[in-house]
């Protein structure tokens, strides 16, 4: 086989991507893009698809658009199931949907300072994010947010990052050790299963015009010497699963 035949055209799509998601306003596309990074060294890198990751690091996304779109994040492992990244009631942030047309980092920042989820502590397995965004809000998709566990800094007064339970939700829904609870969350996870570039343009969706999705598969370093990034947030409750005595569940990290 030809190396540099095959070599070259991969060069010139990565390439293009890059150039793609960084033009300036007036050249975006009505296409969305995303890019996902993670906090390495006190730098935000492109996060690899399968990348090993400290535990606790800076997640971050960038996401860009000519027009305004509603974007919907999701995290999803074994041991936490789903969970709820953006928009979330409960974190506090200068963005919300939908998200205005040009440059943006979700979660945003509040009190002029940077808002970003991290990955969870002692995670078997793989961890998945979700971007999903659209034109119009989608109703399966602002449905299922509400029953979802969730990303909040609003819970203490030193606002520090935690997973709560949704506060209305009659069934709270993604729980761990089960699939993704809606099939465009599925089908946006699975597209990333062999895709080695994650960050550009995001895929269309194969049955909902209008709409585009992207993720990325990251995992916990196995290397005990990794160093870690991101913020430190030991204070992070883990999720209680379990029925209390009085036969109802736990607030999660409340």
């Amino acid at each position: 086989m030809n190396v540099r035949a095959v070599a070259v055209p991969v060069i010139a799509v990565g390439i293009a991507l890059l150039v793609w998601q960084f033009r300036d306003g007036p050249g975006l596309s009505p296409v969305p893009s995303a890019t996902w990074r993670v906090q390495i060294d006190d730098e935000y890198r492109q996060a690899r698809n399968y990348g090993e990751l400290a535990e606790e690091t800076a997640v971050r996304l960038s996401f860009s658009c000519s027009e305004a779109r509603h974007v919907y994040v999701f995290g999803h492992s074994r041991v936490d199931g789903t969970l709820l990244m953006f928009p979330s009631p409960e974190l506090k942030s200068d963005l919300g949907n939908p998200v205005p047309a040009g440059h943006h980092t979700l979660p945003g920042t509040f009190d002029d300072k940077e808002v970003t989820w991290t990955t969870r502590a002692e995670i078997l397995g793989l961890t998945t994010f979700v971007a999903v965004a659209s034109a119009e809000p989608i109703a399966d998709l602002e449905e299922l947010s509400r029953s979802l566990r969730r990303w909040t800094n609003s819970v203490l007064p030193d606002q520090s990052l935690q997973i709560t339970n949704p506060t209305s939700a009659a069934e709270v829904k993604g729980a761990p050790r089960t699939d993704w609870p809606n099939a465009i969350l599925k089908r946006a996870a699975e597209r990333s299963n062999n895709e080695v570039i994650v960050n550009g343009p995001m895929a269309p969706d194969e049955q909902l015009a209008g709409v585009w999705s992207c993720s990325v598969h990251v995992k916990e370093a196995v290397n005990p010497n990794a160093k870690k990034g991101g913020l430190n947030t030991r204070n992070l409750k883990p999720l209680d699963v379990t029925t209390s005595p009085n036969g109802q569940k736990p607030g999660g990290g409340k």
